[in-house]
């Protein structure tokens, strides 16, 4: 298997609510935050792994609890692939996104969502 944990996504209902988070990591951590949180979606710069921002996602998230964990991939339709053998839950197929991925989506148990992805 070739994924790599990177990301962890945070899913919130509002735009509101994802600035609030966006302003709370760099106002009060300090973190670089890059895109806009209060039109949907930002990244917090943490050493080597990324928060990221969500208002939403590719799937209904609300059953979950909103943890989304994305791990990147060599290979995401191999990964899901091995993923489904092992008994897996894909929650969404592998698919291009408007904004250059693959990805894929695994339910996981207890409000853990699991992306799979590779930037195109």
């Amino acid at each position: 298997m070739t994924i790599r944990f990177d990301h962890l996504g945070l899913v919130t209902e509002t735009r509101e609510q994802n600035q609030a988070l966006a302003d709370f990591f760099s106002g009060v951590l300090g973190l670089e935050v890059s895109g806009d949180a209060g039109e949907g979606y930002a990244e917090v710069k943490a050493g080597a792994m990324t928060i990221a921002l969500h208002t939403g996602a590719m799937v209904d998230v609300s059953p979950l609890g909103g943890t989304l964990l994305q791990f990147s991939s060599d290979d995401v339709g191999a990964d899901i692939e091995a993923i489904r053998e092992r008994g897996g839950k894909i929650a969404l197929e592998p698919l291009e996104t408007d904004w250059g991925t693959t990805s894929a989506y695994v339910a996981g148990p207890h409000g853990v969502l699991v992306e799979i992805y590779k930037f195109n």
